[in-house]
């Protein structure tokens, strides 16, 4: 929660919720996964980027992730990762949001649960 506030009603906790609900809302395109930067050598045993790491040929960009249990990736131009890394940090900002709502309800389920229920 945002500076750990600690919510005293359900009412607060609910009003967390909306307005993280509303940070959700302004969170563009989502993506899974990660980007690498690669430096690679070639196939030519005479080529300089086998003695010189600075002679390395690249950069290469690659997005990888899971998907059903394995891991799949794919080679990218640097403008396809530019975009594609803007859409993993917003999935990452929306399960950071995420778990902050968790956390409220957390709490609010604390908050319901400490008053005993009425006998009927």
């Amino acid at each position: 929660m945002p500076g750990k506030q600690r919510l005293t009603t359900l009412n607060e906790c609910e009003s967390q919720n909306r307005e993280l609900a509303q940070r959700l809302s302004s969170i563009g395109l989502i993506w899974p996964g990660t980007i690498q930067k690669r430096m690679m050598t070639c196939g030519k045993p005479q080529c300089r980027c086998h003695t010189d790491t600075a002679a390395r040929h690249g950069p290469y960009y690659y997005w990888t992730a899971k998907s059903h249990g394995k891991s799949v990736g794919r080679k990218l131009s640097a403008d396809q990762a530019e975009i594609i890394q803007r859409w993993i940090a917003n999935r990452r900002a929306v399960d950071a949001v995420l778990k902050e709502m968790t956390a409220t309800t957390e709490r609010a389920l604390e908050l319901l649960l400490a008053h005993p229920p009425e006998s009927e």
